[in-house]
């Protein structure tokens, strides 16, 4: 729990950091804020899918679809989506659908992940389509691709995920 002293601190660092940052970084930071609260909120299931604001959608054939935006965030120093970026979103998409595919009270592990990247992630959004490619008892096999908001393929990638059956008292 946070203390009085320790918030009061923390909110004069905010506020000093506030004065001296740059509209990129108050943005940044009011960004970051907004995806803490959702998180808090419950829409969001992990703190790394609020940060990169994931929104996901079954689609009509059973493929499982996320987007997210393309935002100074998740650049890297290129300016361009970092690389760890588009493979958690792959990984996010294929985990995500492999979980919808269980019984209730089992649980996924990614146990191997490979992507080819193909194009930089420029552009207004990323969208990233899976599919489940094997699905057997204990093992279910992938794939992922993902392109940017001009339908250009910007990666693909293939995962293994391993189904955790739910623990017994």
């Amino acid at each position: 729990m946070l203390t009085m002293t320790k918030k009061n601190k923390l909110l004069d660092e905010i506020e000093q950091y506030l004065t001296m940052a740059s509209s990129e970084n108050r943005e940044i930071l009011e960004t970051l804020f907004r995806n803490i609260k959702e998180k808090h909120n419950g829409k969001h299931r992990s703190y790394l899918s609020a940060l990169m604001q994931v929104k996901g959608t079954v689609l009509e054939n059973g493929n499982y679809e996320i987007r997210i935006p393309i935002q100074p965030l998740i650049h890297n120093p290129l300016g361009m989506v970092h690389g760890g970026i588009i493979a958690s979103v792959i990984d996010i998409s294929m985990g995500s659908i492999v979980h919808r595919s269980i019984p209730d009270g089992y649980a996924t592990v990614t146990t191997e992940l490979k992507i080819n990247y193909l194009k930089p992630g420029l552009g207004k959004e990323l969208i990233c389509v899976a599919s489940i490619l094997h699905k057997g008892n204990s093992l279910c096999v992938c794939e992922a691709r993902v392109y940017n908001d001009e339908e250009s393929l910007v990666a693909i990638g293939t995962g293994s995920f391993f189904v955790l059956k739910p623990r017994t008292s």
